[in-house]
């Protein structure tokens, strides 16, 4: 038999969703009920979340969807940290400077939702938790586009339902894809019925401690090569839909003045884009790679990233999952205009 989700008048509710929309369908009952107790944390930008759309567009309707879902439930204490969508699992060090020890109730997603950011902002929680200590900080999941396996809270939410449906659909970018609003009241009738509350409707959660476990390391490593290959199949289809509409990335790199460059990684990416270059007014000078030697042609010089290398108009990082942590490593040394090759296939200014 389930608990009764506890909340009480002097808990402090931290609310973790890795996209803005998350917050809702997950634990929207939660968040209706309490506002004035919660706390909201996005921790990405969602510019992933409507498939073909242009992502830096995506962007910023999802944060004026999220704002206003805000300011319908009159929620003041709520943040974006911006982080790019897809990208989660590399930095789940994005909650240490969170102070989460005030807070008595964290919820976040999980690994049961087969989604790397989801797996990624509940590794970010454990993380940051066993950092910093908060022994009297509960940790719940929540759940978004799957069943918990095991759930061990239950709150009944039937008089608030209705709002949280009206939450979900000031989400109207994500409704095309799939009518979350239906999904939410299935699942909570769902999860009543489960627990013989016939008639009402009712969120599913599961307390969890916060010890590491071998587990959850392992399902977030394979997460991670999954995020990698997700990120691979992003670049490859927008390349190729820029191919065919007749552009370039030779002319997107002069719009920007950069008709000198350097081009980091020569996996397959990195080689699509240096014969791609080759021939056109914008040269790769040169290819920055740790364990490449030789790209055999006689003009395009393989070095390891160092200090004191020949000065490039830009840098052009083709290992785009590893892109920040690749960006730091370069200003390092001395580089500037330090661009990912997903960034220019977006269309953004860099």
């Amino acid at each position: 038999m389930l608990q009764t989700l506890d909340i009480k008048e002097n808990d402090h509710i931290l609310i973790i969703a890795p996209h803005p929309d998350d917050e809702c369908i997950g634990p929207g009952g939660l968040l209706a009920r309490y506002p004035g107790q919660c706390r909201v944390l996005v921790l990405t930008d969602g510019r992933e979340g409507q498939g073909d759309a242009a992502p830096e567009r995506v962007k910023a309707v999802r944060e004026q969807e999220f704002q206003e879902e805000m300011r319908f439930l009159g929620v003041t204490d709520y943040q974006m940290l911006g982080y790019e969508d897809g990208t989660l699992l590399q930095h789940t060090d994005c909650l240490e400077q969170i102070g989460l020890a005030d807070y008595t109730k964290i919820f976040v997603t999980g690994m049961h939702d087969d989604h790397p950011d989801h797996t990624a902002a509940y590794r970010s929680v454990r993380q940051a938790l066993q950092k910093q200590g908060a022994p009297g900080s509960e940790l719940y999941l929540y759940e978004v586009h799957a069943p918990l396996q095991c759930p061990t809270h239950l709150l009944d939410i039937t008089d608030r339902m209705e709002k949280k449906r009206q939450m979900i659909r000031f989400h109207q970018s994500q409704l095309t894809s799939l009518p979350y609003d239906r999904y939410a009241v299935c699942m909570a009738e769902y999860r009543a019925l489960q627990n013989r509350l016939c008639g009402r409707f009712a969120e599913a959660y599961t307390r969890v401690e916060t010890e590491t476990d071998s587990d959850s390391v392992q399902e977030a490593e394979l997460q991670s090569r999954l995020q990698k290959q997700i990120l691979f199949y992003q670049v490859l289809t927008r390349w190729m839909r820029r191919k065919i509409a007749g552009g370039s990335l030779a002319q997107t790199l002069m719009m920007r003045g950069h008709r000198l460059v350097a081009v980091y990684g020569y996996a397959e990416l990195g080689r699509l884009l240096c014969l791609e270059l080759a021939g056109s007014p914008v040269r790769a000078a040169y290819v920055l790679d740790k364990k490449a030697v030789d790209t055999g042609r006689a003009e395009l010089p393989v070095y390891a990233p160092r200090e004191g290398l020949p000065a490039v108009d830009a840098v052009v990082v083709t290992a785009v999952y590893y892109f920040d942590e690749i960006r730091r490593e370069l200003q390092g040394m001395g580089f500037a205009n330090i661009i990912s090759l997903r960034t220019l296939l977006e269309g953004e200014k860099v």
